[in-house]
């Protein structure tokens, strides 16, 4: 995995049950409430270079994806070229994103290539849990970690302050060490 620069997640805030606004295009039956998603990219130093807030509450994380614009060399996600960032499997196993194999693609391979597959999978799973923990970093903020009760429109900003004051939070944890 030499040319894994990153890794990539949703993460989605609970809001209150909008008033005005149709409740359906903010509800999410997997989650069961009413939320906003946020997109996160890390690096492989465990730092946030992307993150885009203020998804629809009923979108996955891969309609989410296909929402960013266009990734790679000079697009609107500017990225090096040949370089892969690492994804769960709701998302597209297609360029620059490269998600684990599923269970199905183990099994009816030949047994060599089983045990690659499985080694591989392991060794994303190692990887990829760091956004994970990046995204629990900022949810510890009470604000975006909870029911947010604020205006809706604010919420974008908030969560992307709570996002860099996390960061900030992480970096002077690591000069200090």
């Amino acid at each position: 995995m030499s040319n894994v620069v990153g890794c990539i997640d949703g993460t989605s805030h609970e809001i209150l049950t909008p008033m005005t606004e149709p409740q359906e295009e903010f509800y999410s039956g997997h989650r069961k409430y009413h939320c906003i998603h946020t997109q996160v990219i890390i690096d492989n130093d465990k730092n946030i270079v992307y993150v885009h807030s203020g998804f629809l509450g009923h979108e996955n994380d891969a309609h989410v994806y296909r929402q960013f614009g266009p990734i790679g060399p000079g697009q609107f996600i500017d990225f090096p070229n040949n370089c892969y960032i690492l994804a769960d499997s709701i998302y597209p196993n297609e360029y620059p994103l490269v998600t684990p194999f599923n269970s199905v693609d183990i099994v009816r391979a030949p047994r060599r290539e089983q045990r690659r597959r499985r080694e591989f999978n392991a060794l994303h799973r190692k990887r990829r849990v760091y956004v994970e923990h990046t995204m629990k970093e900022f949810k510890t903020f009470r604000v975006v970690g909870s029911l947010y009760r604020q205006p809706r429109w604010q919420m974008v900003s908030i969560v992307e302050l709570c996002v860099g004051l996390s960061q900030r939070r992480t970096d002077m944890i690591r000069d200090r060490f």
